[in-house]
């Protein structure tokens, strides 16, 4: 597992987090839904863990006047002379093993529809024509959650939920430079399918009567809040809770096992409220394997915060002393853009000391050196 997420994160730049939570979906045998702008890299992640297992991978980018034969295939006209009704799936849908779809929402009712029967039991049905899917983990896109009460109701299918930003500005050298090696399309890949169904086989087998109380607990609170969770989505949670304790090498999930429920919350400003919330129980929240998943996952505002003071720190640190040097100008634009982002998560009265006095001391150092207000 380790192998795998290292090699399909090699060529993404700042997603190995994603890339945790999708080897997640697939010990749990769940879907992904990725929130966020287009070019962030949501495809490239679910091609680069498919072909960590030489998975069967299909994708589509889904329009408003999407047929359901784009997805599930075209009827078969050997079938039909024979006057049977039946769609030729062959290199479709219903064939894969891992699913992306891009902008899922915009499918008609027939699409979510059908889609609905492949996700919740691996069934394809089309009139008299039933059929297993082999689906181990769909990835769902969009740019936003749907309001539409009706296809809340579809999204409520995935049970893990991320939103994705564009790199961070410290990210931004690393990504034009582009990886420095990529997955090699002819090694054996790490981590099997075969192998994967193992590992999910192993997951239902795990131990959660030591932590049902204190995941009840995290869900009273989240509700006491006013964060919707059906119920269905609360009883599948314990899938996650046990991928992520059988991926850390546990037989018996333990506190730092419940991570993945914020991804429960299925809201970008309830989720961060969720981490600070839950801050007590996320404490704990570790993962050798999955490092960068269970820390994002536990990043509330106090840690964003702490980080944020210590990166001002060093920033302001790093000021070049000759205005006029060539780095200067560099120099100045980062700590403006790091002002920038520390205004826009935090306002003056919600900023702590520590924080406050980083932004101060870096926006005194700006204008010292520029001679201007930063």
């Amino acid at each position: 597992m380790e192998r795998a997420i290292a090699c399909a994160a090699s060529g993404l730049v700042g997603r190995r987090h994603l890339v945790e939570l999708v080897h997640l979906a697939l010990v749990a045998r769940e879907h992904v839904l990725l929130i966020g702008p287009p070019g962030t890299g949501k495809s490239a992640l679910v091609r680069a863990c498919a072909a960590g297992t030489r998975a069967r991978c299909f994708e589509y980018l889904i329009g408003r006047f999407t047929e359901p034969s784009e997805l599930f295939g075209p009827l078969d006209l050997e079938a039909l002379r024979a006057g049977k009704v039946r769609p030729d799936i062959a290199g479709m849908l219903p064939e894969a093993e891992f699913v992306f779809l891009d902008e899922v929402f915009l499918g008609s009712t027939a699409i979510l529809n059908a889609l609905l029967g492949v996700l919740n039991e691996r069934r394809y049905r089309r009139g008299h024509f039933d059929t297993a899917v082999p689906l181990r983990c769909c990835v769902g896109a969009s740019n936003a959650l749907p309001e539409d009460t009706a296809l809340a109701a579809f999204a409520d299918r995935f049970l893990i939920t991320s939103f994705v930003d564009p790199l961070a500005d410290a990210d931004l050298e690393a990504l034009l430079a582009g990886p420095a090696t990529g997955p090699d399309a002819e090694a054996e890949p790490p981590l099997t399918l075969a192998e994967i169904d193992a590992l999910a086989d192993a997951a239902t087998r795990i131990d959660l009567s030591s932590v049902r109380p204190a995941y009840a607990q995290v869900v009273r609170k989240l509700r006491a809040r006013g964060v919707r969770l059906s119920d269905r989505r609360v009883v599948r949670g314990q899938s996650l809770i046990a991928a992520a304790a059988l991926i850390a090498g546990r037989a018996e999930a333990e506190a730092a096992d419940l991570w993945p429920v914020i991804h429960l919350v299925q809201d970008r400003i309830a989720q961060d409220e969720a981490r600070d919330l839950l801050r007590v129980e996320l404490g704990a929240a570790a993962s050798r394997i999955l490092p960068e998943a269970a820390k994002a996952a536990g990043y509330g505002p106090t840690a964003r915060a702490a980080d944020l003071a210590r990166e001002g720190e060093t920033l302001a640190g790093a000021a070049p002393d000759d205005r006029a040097a060539p780095a200067f100008e560099s120099w100045l634009v980062r700590a403006e853009s790091f002002l920038a982002q520390v205004d826009a998560a935090f306002s003056a009265e919600a900023r702590p000391p520590a924080l406050a006095a980083a932004r101060d001391s870096l926006l005194a150092r700006c204008g010292t050196l520029s001679g201007r207000a930063a």
